[in-house]
């Protein structure tokens, strides 16, 4: 590689880390308010449903409760990999509901699976703000 491409691609590196490290930095401790929206199974979305999310992450593990603000339930399996949380949370006498969300822009964003007897039973959008 000559040196004009080799300052060229340092160049490129540079002005890309900041961007990087900004990705990377986001963190999801915090509670987080926002609502579901069911996606039903003829394609149309159900009302949003409110929903609170108290997370503590610690490198790649993610501890905290979810749920409705009045009613919070314990989360399990939770991780990070990648800039994205994973984790399960088990109502009693209820379903069992799957999270995959990320950090956009500043938002908590992603899906929510519900199964039953180990069938997925519904989807939802998961849409939620920092508190203040």
């Amino acid at each position: 590689m000559t040196m004009k491409r080799l300052t060229a691609l340092a160049l490129v590196l540079a002005a890309l880390a900041p961007a990087v490290a900004a990705q990377t930095s986001a963190t999801f401790t915090g509670k987080w308010e926002g609502t579901f929206t069911l996606q039903r199974p003829d394609g149309t979305q159900a009302d949003p449903k409110p929903v609170v999310f108290n997370l503590t992450q610690k490198g790649k593990t993610l501890t905290g409760t979810a749920g409705p603000a009045d009613k919070q339930w314990k989360i399990e399996k939770g991780a990070v990999t990648a800039g994205k949380a994973t984790f399960e949370l088990q109502q009693p006498d209820g379903p069992l509901f799957k999270f995959t969300l990320t950090i956009v822009k500043g938002r908590l964003q992603g899906d929510m699976a519900g199964e039953r007897d180990g069938v997925v039973r519904g989807h939802a959008k998961v849409d939620a703000a920092k508190a203040k």
